[in-house]
């Protein structure tokens, strides 16, 4: 193997060793009789965060460009940046996947040797500059996120909810395939490289067959993607699944996946720019997204579910905005893709400390533990008024409301929209955007001025009493403060979002 070619896959190359020694090392020590099969809770947790911490710096050591293995990868500085952006916003949010998953008992070591393949799969899904090379990704990654969503076997909504998974990515798999065909045989190739090439040639008129082959192979495999991303009206699995698996796989799958599937996407939409329609379909279904995320956060009672829901209608944005097919529509994209990962992590990391606290409630009371619910936010300013002040922050930023950076992200996709003439589209999505400031503020107003007493035991002296949680506290504080900071400072923000669209060889 060339030596270039070894250095540039250095990170892929020691994921893939840690997740060997990690299989084999933790089977050994489970299996011991000597240390009584011990859970290895401490372990994993140290072992999983090393990991994380050495490919930070493994990437950013990372300076090869180029195309490699026939054009099925390449590496730019954008899949560098991405990778750095991707594996730091998974290490803040570990804090909230561990503690799910020390909360529902899962009890196996395996269910993070399954993380660091999903991890693998992504960031060499990244680096992909051909449609068979990503297919086999994508499907590597859909089959560990299968397995996690399954993975808490004594409850049958875990098991339905990696089920249903399954079946509909089979079928997604099927339409994905065809579709590729249908370029094959089109134009006989699928790198992305010599696609973008061919399609800026003008078809000529004996080919009139071949190009609307082409033209239905393309719309196939962007409903694919739009899939992936849990866009209207492909969405429709995604809250029975996403609220059937375990907290920690749910948290997965609201991070993980996010930079690299839109990534792809976006090297997607530039190649196939010439096709009008699929343009117009990105529109409706952001639209669309915005409009069913909106209205069904709007019902939901259940505080996961509302979650769900409310990502549906800020994803709206992002596929909005892949339409605009410029740079600094592409650049707005990745600055709300940054906001929302970060504000993503503090939600969970909220959800995953109610749910500690709850859980520590029920060792005082005999009532069982199911769900949260929003009414849980009642009488909450009285109980602790830092934390009921944090969920402001949060929930204020969420509904795009100044001078949080959730109202600067907006402002960006609405700018670049009007910039590529997009005028009934962003004034629509404005419009449609209000509703979901209502159900967030709705929530705040439960918060500070609802006066049923919900708790019977100080919050202060449950959550915060531990060691364990004072790091994860001082975390999840740099990170409200960076909802408020970036919103004054957004350069920094900006200046990654510019450097991976410009760094790209598709842009």
């Amino acid at each position: 193997m060339d030596s270039l070619v070894f250095k540039s896959f250095f990170l892929e190359i020691f994921i893939s060793f840690c997740i060997l020694l990690h299989l084999i090392s933790n089977s050994i020590a489970v299996n011991s009789l000597k240390n009584n099969f011990p859970l290895l809770l401490k372990e994993n947790f140290s072992q999983i965060s090393f990991i994380l911490l050495s490919s930070l710096f493994l990437i950013n050591n990372n300076k090869i460009e180029g195309f490699f293995y026939n054009f099925l990868f390449l590496s730019d500085v954008s899949t560098n940046v991405i990778k750095f952006t991707m594996l730091f916003l998974l290490l803040l949010s570990f804090f909230a996947i561990f503690r799910g998953y020390v909360l529902q008992n899962l009890n196996f070591f395996e269910y993070f040797t399954i993380f660091l393949i999903s991890i693998f799969s992504s960031t060499l899904m990244i680096n992909v500059a051909d449609m068979l090379s990503f297919y086999l990704l994508i499907e590597l990654q859909a089959l560990v996120f299968y397995v996690l969503a399954s993975f808490k076997r004594d409850s049958s909504f875990s098991v339905e909810a990696g089920l249903k998974y399954f079946i509909i990515g089979s079928f997604v798999s099927g339409i994905f395939l065809f579709g590729c065909s249908l370029i094959y045989f089109s134009i006989g190739t699928l790198n992305f490289n010599n696609v973008g090439i061919i399609l800026y040639t003008e078809f000529p008129s004996e080919f009139i067959l071949e190009y609307q082959l082409l033209s239905i192979g393309v719309l196939l495999v962007t409903f694919v993607f739009l899939f992936k991303v849990l866009a209207a009206p492909f969405h429709f699995w995604s809250p029975d699944v996403y609220e059937g698996a375990p907290l920690a796989t749910t948290i997965i799958f609201s991070i993980l996946p996010k930079l690299s599937i839109f990534y792809i996407f976006s090297k997607w939409m530039s190649i196939i720019m010439i096709f009008e329609e699929v343009r117009l379909i990105l529109l409706f279904s952001g639209f669309l997204s915005i409009l069913l995320g909106s209205l069904w956060a709007f019902k939901q009672k259940r505080l996961k579910r509302l979650i769900i829901y409310s990502s549906l209608a800020q994803l709206g944005f992002l596929i909005s905005i892949l339409s605009s097919y410029s740079v600094n529509g592409y650049v707005s994209l990745y600055f709300f893709l940054f906001v929302y990962l970060i504000t993503s992590i503090l939600i969970w990391n909220h959800y995953s400390l109610l749910y500690t606290f709850q859980k520590e409630i029920n060792n005082f009371f005999e009532n069982t533990f199911k769900s949260l619910y929003v009414t849980v936010f009642a009488s909450f300013f009285k109980v602790n008024n830092i934390w009921a002040f944090s969920f402001l922050i949060i929930f204020f930023s969420l509904a795009g409301i100044p001078p949080f950076v959730g109202f600067l992200s907006k402002f960006f996709v609405l700018v670049s929209l009007l910039e590529f003439g997009n005028f009934f589209s962003s004034f629509s999505l404005l419009m449609i955007s209000s509703i979901s400031v209502f159900y967030y503020l709705r929530i705040v107003k439960i918060i500070y001025f609802e006066n049923i007493p919900t708790f019977k035991i100080e919050l202060s002296q449950i959550i915060f009493s531990d060691y364990y949680y004072s790091f994860n506290c001082l975390l999840l504080a740099m990170l409200l403060y960076s909802l408020l900071f970036f919103s004054f400072f957004p350069s920094f923000l900006l200046l990654i979002s510019k450097l991976i669209v410009l760094g790209s060889y598709f842009f």
